[in-house]
């Protein structure tokens, strides 16, 4: 059989060989199962056969810790302290300006700093006498002197206790430096009437020597 002339170019017999070979691969694809059929280049990617690619969402950021404010305590009112001054020992007595005290008191008194006077001779203070007491014998002659130096140096008020002893018994000494006080206005004189002679049989503290 004689070809046509056209045919007979190699040209176009390359071009009718592709055609033939595209129409037996498009049966063959037809003919074929689902899972081997091949498909086309421009025909879209079915759904169920796409790659999904889901969209990667940013890294979350770390959100800051807020953390709620603390209550704030009120502060409980503060009661401001009163300092509470203690009554001062043994009061004035208007009515005795002088009076005796006990040995238990004349303890108290001299725990709470008062003022001790032995009115003995400055022998016999010497010999031994209250801690602290000043000498003040009333017999002698400068009695008046150590009174003025006493009251430049404690600087006492009218109202504040002074103790008074002597030998204790029937000694008055005591009583008579009391007196002298008394006019210089003294109104709280404490006798001590025991006196020394108790203050040493009770182990109180005691000195010898010319010095309180």
């Amino acid at each position: 059989m004689r070809l046509h002339p056209l045919l007979s170019r190699p040209s176009i017999q390359v071009c009718l060989l592709a055609g033939l070979a595209l129409v037996l691969g498009t049966l063959s694809n037809l003919t074929a199962s689902r899972q081997r059929r091949l498909g086309w280049l421009d025909s879209p990617v079915p759904p169920s056969t796409a790659a999904r690619v889901e969209p990667v969402p940013p890294p979350a950021l770390p959100q800051p810790i807020i953390q709620a404010p603390r209550p704030v305590a009120e502060p409980h009112p503060v009661t401001p302290r009163v300092a509470v001054k203690p009554p001062p020992p043994f009061p004035p007595d208007p009515a005795n300006p002088v009076r005796e005290v006990s040995s238990p008191e004349a303890l108290k008194a001299f725990q709470a700093k008062v003022p001790f006077l032995d009115a003995r001779r400055s022998g016999d203070y010497e010999q031994g006498h209250v801690a602290g007491a000043w000498c003040m014998p009333v017999w002698e002659a400068d009695v008046d002197t150590r009174i003025t130096v006493f009251e430049a140096t404690a600087k006492l008020t009218s109202k504040d206790p002074i103790v008074l002893y002597c030998s204790g018994g029937d000694c008055e000494d005591s009583h008579m430096l009391a007196a002298k006080f008394l006019k210089l206005g003294y109104r709280n004189l404490l006798i001590y009437r025991a006196g020394f002679p108790d203050w040493q049989e009770q182990g109180r503290p005691a000195r010898q020597g010319a010095q309180p």
